[in-house]
């Protein structure tokens, strides 16, 4: 072994003196860069999978956000429909019981008429009988120029509108 530690050149104290060098600058190495990088790609990983996990439970929330707005949005839809039958109904309600006291109020109008027109008749009829009477009172003077007695009179009225309405 010491030809071949000759033949190299390779001095073994130099060779232990290294290693001790090199064991010192792995250390310094493993404590001063490897340790802090390991530890800052811990907590960079450890951000990172907090940051996955509040995505994930935001987009959760989000969806849960957006079906309870589409439930809201088909409530308000299903009482806007319940609303607007409400309404149909009450609107049709007011239109029967407006067109009933239309209905009233014409048949009030149809009665209201009927009475005056008969009573208009009525004294028509009465004002044509009074005429009638005094036109046959004045012939039935005039051919008979004597005049007839009162009940004579009364009786050939009442026969000649009785022929007049046949």
């Amino acid at each position: 072994m010491e030809d071949l530690l000759k033949t190299f050149h390779i001095d073994w104290k130099l060779l232990i003196a290294q290693m001790v060098n090199f064991s010192i600058v792995l250390s310094v190495l493993y404590f001063f860069a490897t340790k802090p990088l390991m530890k800052l790609m811990h907590d960079r990983e450890k951000k990172i999978s907090e940051g996955i996990t509040n995505a994930d439970r935001a987009e959760k929330k989000l969806k849960e956000a957006e079906d309870e707005k589409k439930a809201k949005i088909v409530e308000g839809r299903k009482e806007a429909q319940k609303i607007l039958t409400q309404t149909e109904k009450d609107s049709e309600g007011v239109k029967q019981q407006k067109l009933d006291e239309t209905r009233g109020e014409v048949k009030k109008l149809v009665e209201e008429a009927r009475r005056q027109i008969n009573s208009e008749r009525d004294a028509m009829v009465k004002s044509v009988k009074n005429e009638l009477g005094e036109l046959i009172m004045l012939a039935v003077n005039k051919v008979t120029k004597d005049g007839i007695n009162p009940k004579a009179q009364e009786k050939l009225i009442d026969e000649a509108i009785a022929e007049i309405k046949r």
